[in-house]
């Protein structure tokens, strides 16, 4: 699985934070979770509204912390919010 990985902040590792959400996730299987740190592109669509060339022009622009897995992207929800706040 190919691995792409982007941070502005240098002190942030996301690939830890996947790590973490991952266990998370185990940690809580069978019960709904309703803070995540990780969010995916559906999920950005979904909470704040936005579109497809929005996410995109973001991640272009490295304005949001984000991590590629196997051609999936998976956003810092501290990021988004962040930026979405400026």
């Amino acid at each position: 699985m190919k691995t792409n990985f982007y941070s502005s902040d240098p002190g942030e590792d996301l690939s830890i934070i996947l790590l973490y959400e991952i266990l998370n996730r185990l940690d809580n299987f069978g019960t709904k979770s309703q803070s995540k740190d990780l969010l995916d592109s559906a999920d950005l669509k979904q909470i704040y509204n936005l579109s497809d060339s929005s996410i995109y022009r973001l991640r272009r622009n490295k304005k949001i912390k984000y991590i590629k897995l196997g051609g999936k992207y998976y956003y810092s929800r501290r990021s988004i919010e962040e930026e979405l706040l400026k």
